[in-house]
């Protein structure tokens, strides 16, 4: 750094020199016409960049001309010199002389102007440019008053134009430049740029904010924040649409992105609202509570943090083993040895948020694996759909089999009790044969080959035609709904390092990650080195819908 005390000399009528000393510092010094110069040399014999003071390596002050600025160093034409006392430089009509430094200071240069431009061309430049509109033959007031006019009707009155007619509206939107451009502070979001230049679809009245109601007419299915009108709208009563929501700054604008909005709500949560069942959050990296899973028996739907790892069973009623299906050596199918993968069964859907529905058809029978057959006396096919389906459809192999070999096949059967109806008494038997083979194969409790009872639980149904009824499935598709997830945006990392069902043995196994495994790649509200800044609206949406 460098500190020197500039002396400004000037000379009073009697030419007595008159100093006015000030001190200015920097890395370095810069000397010329231009205003960021330090030393500010005000003549146009002056360059705009003329020289730089400077500091040596081996600490000395010397000055160096910039370019082709030339410099008169003690009477010699130089580009560059040291700066001892008594050092004089002749920068264009200006002499610059360095003095022995005071105290605090690493130089004193006095500054003076030594050829002033003679009087005569002074005159004579300031007859040839008239520099007040009174020279010009011109009056300030009417002037300016004609300006004011101008402004008032180019700037006010044509851009209100619009709104009092709508027709005319229409055609200034399909200007070039329209009518009111001029008023726009900046360009629209992707959403509203359909809109165009139609001002008044959001601003329907001059000089008044964008109203709710204006919002609302085209955002119609907008969710509220809270499911309760009445409790979002004691809490909300003083927050409108553009509170956040702010047009007219660029493309990606209209979101507010800040998650001061949220904490100074939720970050106090239970002192503002005592009946709040959720925690105070503040902040993603450092104060979030542990996220929650959200669990359904039929009807019943509880949220269950992710602590209590004793509560954390899912009640599908559906038997399912991951350790066997993502066995590396394979799993055993028609085709050979096959070994399978997350992505086999777990599809995302076109969304990129959630996962496809999985079903028998589509999912399970891609490898001909499950084929539900019964078996014994004789093998056939099952649909898998409801029980009355499967029970009818062996019901009409047993009758089509008694039918075609009545003599041979009707031995199985309970013999006829007195002369009956010979037809009756084959449905009686197919039907006490479709039971009977039925409960030894596909629902079978426990199911060993590839029968019903594999993936499903039975009870009984009391009902002689269908006697068994298939448990019904609740299987979980949303396991935190007040969150957003896309897993099209994970697909660089393996399914397996945030859910760990590698030797999963059953369903009712939960490996949803939590929040300790979101924070190695995640990190808060500020910017981390090495981690991807996560805002509240990063994971949650103030307008949710309902889920």
């Amino acid at each position: 750094m460098i500190s020197c005390l500039l002396i400004q000399v000037s000379r009073n009528p009697q030419g007595l020199p008159i100093r006015k000393e000030s001190t200015i510092s920097g890395e370095s010094i810069q000397i010329g016409r231009s205003a960021p110069c330090k030393i500010n040399l005000l003549d146009h014999r002056v360059h705009l960049l003329h020289a730089t003071i400077k500091r040596s390596e081996d600490g000395t002050l010397y000055i160096e001309g910039e370019k082709d600025a030339t410099l008169n160093i003690n009477g010699f034409i130089e580009h560059s010199a040291a700066l001892s006392p008594g050092t004089r430089v002749e920068i264009g009509p200006y002499l610059l002389i360095a003095e022995p430094a005071p105290d605090g200071h690493d130089i004193a240069l006095s500054v003076e102007m030594a050829q002033p431009l003679p009087e005569q061309d002074t005159a004579k430049a300031r007859r040839a440019a008239p520099v007040t509109l009174a020279d010009l033959g011109l009056s300030k007031r009417k002037l300016g008053f004609g300006l004011a006019a101008c402004i008032i009707f180019i700037f006010l009155l044509l851009p209100m134009l619009p709104s009092i007619s709508p027709a005319l509206d229409k055609w200034q939107a399909a200007l070039p430049v329209t009518l009111t451009d001029s008023w726009s502070p900046g360009s629209l979001a992707g959403g509203h740029r359909v809109i165009g230049a139609k001002c008044s679809t959001c601003h329907q009245r001059p000089f008044q904010p964008v109203s709710d109601d204006a919002c609302s007419a085209c955002h119609k299915q907008v969710a509220k924040h809270l499911a309760k009108k009445d409790l979002h709208a004691s809490i909300f009563k003083k927050v409108r649409c553009t509170s956040c929501h702010l047009d007219h700054v660029g493309r990606a604008g209209l979101i507010l992105h800040d998650s001061s909005g949220c904490v100074s709500c939720h970050g106090d949560l239970k002192r503002k609202n005592p009946n709040a069942t959720r925690a105070n959050t503040r902040d993603f990296g450092s104060d979030h509570p542990p996220f929650h899973i959200t669990l359904q028996d039929g009807k019943n739907i509880t949220r269950v943090p992710q602590t209590e790892k004793g509560k954390l069973i899912e009640k599908s009623r559906l038997k399912y083993s991951h350790q066997v299906h993502l066995d590396k050596k394979g799993v055993s199918s028609p085709l050979g040895r096959t070994v399978m993968v997350c992505q086999d069964c777990h599809k995302i859907d076109e969304a990129g948020t959630h996962f496809a529905p999985m079903t028998l058809r589509e999912t399970c029978q891609q490898s001909r694996c499950h084929t539900l057959y019964f078996t014994e006396p004789v093998e056939g096919k099952a649909p898998h759909g409801s029980e009355r389906e499967a029970m009818d459809k062996v019901r009409e192999f047993y009758t089509k089999r008694l039918t075609d070999s009545p003599a041979k096949n009707m031995a199985g059967c309970a013999p006829a009790s007195g002369a009956g109806n010979a037809a009756k008494h084959t449905l009686e038997c197919a039907n006490n044969l479709a039971r009977k083979y039925a409960a030894a194969t596909l629902f079978k409790e426990n199911g060993e080959d590839l029968e019903c009872g594999v993936c499903h639980e039975f009870e009984p149904s009391g009902d002689n035609q269908v006697p068994w009824k298939v448990a019904p499935l609740h299987i979980t598709r949303d396991w935190q709904p007040g969150a957003v997830f896309a897993h099209s945006k994970h697909d660089t990392i393996n399914c397996t390092e945030c859910h760990d069902k590698m030797n999963s043995k059953v369903s009712a196994d939960i490996a949803m990650p939590t929040i300790e495994k979101c924070r190695e790649c995640h990190d808060g509200s500020k910017p981390a080195k090495g981690k991807i800044r996560s805002t509240c609206d990063s994971c949650h949406r103030f307008h949710p819908g309902a889920k």
